[in-house]
């Protein structure tokens, strides 16, 4: 009986051993972004934003610590490029990986982090539990709602229905950590649904670099849908004007921090399944009552 139970003991190691779980606690800003503790070339502590919509890291113009260890190089980009570089993550290190300069980032962070923080590895998104679970293969779903996930130029989408008044639309949506509300709009899906015909809770004028104006418009969509999950009386942002262009539609920090997430990049599937923050009241509905 001992050397059979040895033998269960030793097939459980083996398969824990595959999975090969790492963890990464973070925390959330109130503006819902993710924050987490980084050492940077084995000498510059940083606070990094995770942002899902890029692939490397960058750093703030105004970041009130130095990075000594980080080195430019603006001959190739004007903005400063620093090419080979080692991020440590918790217990996870990102070997080569390249760093900008003077990208702006969420409240409370130095800089950002992007996918390759995950090793191209299957990773979960616990607000739960306040932290990140990385896999070597994919974890139980059982629990989850399976959502088609779709990598384009090293970006993430999902897709995700929208009914405004007598119409229904079922669009891609990108993955933006980074943007703090719920849902924005391009301006060909806003002018279809004629957002501007809803109620508006918040408009914003602001001007480009050729003095154009552009207006930052939020109003109230009666109901959004994503996988098996709805919610109603959604504020959303769109942009009216020729000052600027929004080229995609974004799912945004509100929504996405709604969700416990399971994102399997290979597979070409996210796992999504409510979590404790899914009733809380929405960022912009918040600033503006």
């Amino acid at each position: 009986m001992n050397r059979y139970f040895l033998i269960f003991l030793l097939c459980i190691s083996v398969v824990g051993f595959a999975k090969g779980q790492d963890t990464i606690p973070f925390k959330l800003n109130d503006h819902y972004n993710i924050l987490v503790k980084a050492l940077i070339n084995e000498m510059d502590s940083a606070d990094l934003m995770f942002q899902i919509s890029m692939q490397e890291a960058s750093l703030s113009p105004n970041r009130e610590r130095k990075m000594s260890s980080v080195k430019f190089d603006t001959t190739e980009f004007p903005e400063g490029l620093s090419k080979v570089n080692r991020i440590q993550v918790a217990g996870v290190t990102v070997d080569s990986i390249w760093i900008w300069d003077n990208e702006l980032t969420g409240y409370g962070a130095e800089g950002k982090i992007g996918l390759k923080m995950f090793q191209n590895k299957v990773f979960k998104m616990d607000f739960d539990a306040s932290q990140f679970v990385l896999y070597d293969a994919l974890p139980d779903t059982g629990w989850y709602s399976k959502l088609p996930l779709k990598l384009n130029r090293g970006q993430l989408f999902v897709e995700a229905s929208i009914r405004s008044g007598e119409k229904e639309q079922k669009d891609e949506y990108l993955l933006q950590s980074g943007f703090s509300g719920a849902v924005l709009y391009n301006q060909n899906i806003s002018h279809d649904l004629q957002l501007t015909g809803l109620p508006i809770i918040e408009k914003k004028v602001m001007k480009n670099s050729s003095g154009k104006e552009v207006h930052n418009m939020i109003a109230v969509l009666s109901s959004f849908e994503i996988s098996d999950f709805q919610f109603n009386e959604v504020p959303v942002n769109f942009f009216v004007g020729d000052g600027f262009k929004q080229l995609s539609n974004y799912l945004g920090a509100d929504m996405i921090h709604r969700f416990n997430w399971i994102i399997d990049i290979k597979g070409g599937y996210a796992y999504i399944q409510k979590n404790k923050n899914f009733e809380e009241p929405y960022y912009f509905g918040k600033k503006s009552g």
